[in-house]
């Protein structure tokens, strides 16, 4: 089967930047880790979702897509006993504090949806099936009000810190923002962000190869699911060793 068969999930994760090729890939996963999961609502990844017409809850359930390399990051994850931090945010934000500028965005946003209830709009927040049934207690949850910053208001760099962690794998959507934002972020405060391509997704597919490309280039070493899963393999062994 071809790789660019549109029944596929395409990937477009970029050949590793050469900055990164004395990183010990390996020891970085060996340090302390989290795994922050960003944007898997049903607003974005259910066809009955407010942000539906971008179609990533059809694309990402391809073959070989992003809901799938998803589950199989966080088995990896529970296996190494790697922390796991899920967010909410909603586009409900008509009673948010907002600027002139918010206000114009943010009843864009809502424009669709104007004869939603209340039941419908928390739904929308909701997290979709899929990712919900892998959830555990012990998890964290991040709900986040900032227009597209997880870190900003939240005590997310403080659950991090009290932890002592140094990676931080990050996937979801929209990579162009959210993710995005995240790994820029984690750079600026010191953690070393690893962004699993192939589990992230744009609102355009077009945006998603200059991202991926733009990040490794300059924030995070671009992987995919099954070179990390391999990676907390081969970190756990070592540190087994020591």
């Amino acid at each position: 089967m071809k790789a660019d068969r549109t029944d596929l999930w395409n990937s477009k994760i970029p050949q590793m930047h050469p900055q990164w090729n004395d990183v010990d890939l390996t020891e970085i996963f060996a340090m302390p880790t989290a795994y922050l999961a960003i944007g898997y609502s049903n607003s974005i990844l259910a066809e009955f979702g407010a942000q539906s017409h971008e179609r990533l809850w059809e694309r990402t359930r391809q073959p070989g897509g992003a809901l799938g390399n998803t589950v199989k990051l966080v088995q990896a994850c529970r296996d190494a006993d790697i922390s796991l931090y899920w967010t909410k945010y909603e586009i409900f934000r008509q009673e948010f504090p907002q600027s002139p500028m918010d206000k114009s965005q943010y009843d864009f946003w809502a424009s669709g949806t104007k004869k939603w209830s209340e039941k419908d709009k928390a739904r929308d927040c909701d997290t979709v099936a899929e990712i919900k049934a892998l959830m555990r207690p012990e998890d964290e949850i991040i709900h986040y009000k900032s227009l597209g910053n997880v870190f900003l208001g939240t005590m997310l760099p403080s659950y991090l810190n009290m932890r002592g962690i140094r990676t931080v794998l990050l996937s979801g959507f929209h990579l162009d923002w959210c993710i995005e934002q995240a790994a820029r972020t984690c750079r600026d405060m010191g953690y070393m962000p690893i962004v699993i391509g192939d589990a992230c997704g744009c609102g355009r597919e077009i945006d998603e190869a200059e991202t991926l490309h733009r990040l490794d280039r300059f924030f995070a070493p671009v992987i995919s699911a099954d070179h990390a899963a391999a990676l907390i393999q081969a970190a756990a062994l070592r540190k087994q060793h020591r």
